[in-house]
């Protein structure tokens, strides 16, 4: 955004779940940018809020993910801002928020696309056992295939988070004119200290349900197996809390919700290893980033490390089963040498990878 505000008039328009302060928009008031935004209560709501509505866009045809982003004013606001100006370009980050481009195609229109929102649904889909959920989760999943396959043909070029997502969005929508973005991200050392417990560290917001189902499984299957064998173990938590979600879990006394934290590093410092164990989602995993940058080992299933190129035994530990996650943060709690070799391992990937001079 600097260097294109230098060159050119960006208009940007938000809608956002929570109202921003003056502060959060200093930066971009910095560049010139103009800021409109809208706040909706509706993006976090939980879909049992209201299930007649549910019901009335599934009948339309409209998926949850979209209409939950809906905003009357944000749209006439969009519409104006395109007829007054006639922008070059229309940048959309997120699919959702493709429901604001107007009818008439006259600019170039980019796609920033986060995650391939039809496969996040089927792992959700596939992982989730309460039938209800299950139901719902299919029907999503339906609306979002044919709404994807129709919206990305509205686009000149799509941005990829990550390779996978590349073939993904090639191999099941058939599109051709998308690219894979780099994603720059800087080695962060932290002064690591040694935890006077061994510590295990999540980064996260409970209120997505890909991180609520990795919390979820872990707390169920993988470390209870772990405190067998360590008992003095520590699971801590960061990352913004869901109560509707944490009813549901057994939380014993060495288990640490933090709830969100601006500031990341005294967490990180403490952590003998950063855990991913997710069986939902996809795009990228910027958590795993963060520990890699930090110089914390990482331990993961296959999903955690979607579209990240690193390689198990040699920057991380990788196991899609509760036995062999277990096996894995056991072994790196009781060696300190095999933690300092994927640290270093994994500020290698990040500088080789990931740097601004990739």
């Amino acid at each position: 955004l600097r260097a294109l505000a230098r060159e050119f008039d960006i208009h940007a328009v938000f809608v956002s779940e929570y109202k921003p302060s003056k502060k959060d928009l200093q930066e971009l008031h910095d560049l010139s940018i103009k800021v409109n935004v809208f706040y909706s209560d509706r993006v976090l709501a939980s879909v049992k809020d209201d299930l007649v509505d549910l019901a009335n866009h599934f009948i339309r045809g409209i998926p949850h993910y979209v209409f939950q982003y809906l905003h009357k004013n944000a749209y006439i606001a969009v519409q104006e801002i395109i007829k007054l100006l006639n922008p070059d370009i229309i940048h959309v980050d997120h699919l959702n928020m493709s429901q604001y481009l107007p009818k008439e195609k006259n600019q170039i229109r980019l796609l920033e696309h986060h995650n391939v929102e039809t496969h996040l649904y089927w792992t959700r889909f596939i992982h989730t056992g309460r039938i209800t959920r299950k139901i719902y989760l299919f029907i999503e999943m339906m609306l979002t295939f044919f709404y994807e396959w129709k919206t990305l043909r509205h686009f000149d070029h799509i941005l990829a988070i990550s390779d996978n997502d590349t073939k993904r969005l090639q191999n099941i929508f058939r599109v051709e004119k998308v690219s894979t973005q780099p994603m720059v991200y800087t080695v962060h050392p932290v002064n690591h200290k040694r935890a006077k417990h061994p510590y295990i560290l999540f980064i996260g917001n409970l209120g997505w349900p890909p991180n609520e189902d990795a919390v979820g499984w872990f707390l169920k299957d993988v470390f209870p197996k772990i405190i067998k064998q360590i008992p003095d173990a520590q699971f801590h938590v960061v990352g913004k809390r869901q109560p509707r979600y944490e009813k549901d879990w057994v939380i014993p006394r060495n288990v640490f919700l933090h709830g969100y934290q601006k500031n990341l590093d005294p967490f990180l410092s403490n952590a003998y290893l950063c855990v991913l164990p997710f069986r939902m989602g996809g795009g990228l995993r910027l958590k795993c980033l963060t520990a890699l940058s930090a110089g914390v080992p990482v331990v993961s299933t296959s999903l955690g490390i979607d579209g990240i190129k690193i390689r198990h035994g040699v920057e991380c530990f990788i196991a899609n089963d509760s036995k062999g996650l277990t096996n894995g943060i056991t072994l790196l709690l009781r060696s300190s040498f095999l933690r300092k070799k994927y640290s270093r391992a994994g500020s290698e990937y990040i500088n080789k990878y990931h740097s601004i001079n990739q």
